[in-house]
């Protein structure tokens, strides 16, 4: 009966700690969303929209662009361009995420065929409610493959 109780109280103990680590301050942001992209594929007209909004008007912080892509994406990489206001000034970065490396292995992690991958903006600031825009500057009309597009936004600390 003793060992049952001890056990209960570890299994506990590591639910706690579990629950402790997912909630520091590296992991939480302010603003996550993904949007699904059409199953006939993302086409270059077609521009991602997201409006985070934020607990204060104005949050400096940077913004990590996530995308979810199935082994059908044809590509060794994908580049993005990001639209945002950053204080008063139209901001437009451009993202190349390596999807494949140099031996042909997918560079996302991902369970069976479906893999993610994620990069990050430099800091700047953002005044909530205003929109970001990513589309695909891929030299192609329709891009097969990606799945999701997201967008998170981690305040700096």
């Amino acid at each position: 009966m003793r060992s049952h109780t001890s056990l209960i109280w570890l299994w506990l103990t590591a639910v706690v700690m579990v629950v402790a680590s997912a909630c520091s301050d590296y992991k939480c942001n302010d603003y996550s969303e993904y949007r699904r992209v059409p199953s006939v594929g993302w086409r270059y007209a077609d521009s991602v929209k997201f409006i985070p909004l934020h607990a204060d008007s104005l949050c400096k912080g940077r913004f990590v662009v996530g995308i979810t892509h199935d082994d059908s994406y044809r590509f060794t990489e994908l580049c993005m361009e990001v639209t945002h206001f950053s204080g008063s000034s139209l901001r437009r970065d451009t993202l190349r995420m390596q999807v494949v490396d140099r031996f042909g292995t997918w560079t996302g992690s991902g369970i069976g065929s479906s893999f993610q991958l994620a990069d990050t903006l430099p800091v700047g600031v953002h005044p909530s409610g205003n929109m970001v825009v990513v589309r695909h500057i891929m030299r192609t009309d329709t891009l097969p493959g990606v799945n999701k597009v997201g967008l998170f936004f981690v305040p700096d600390r």
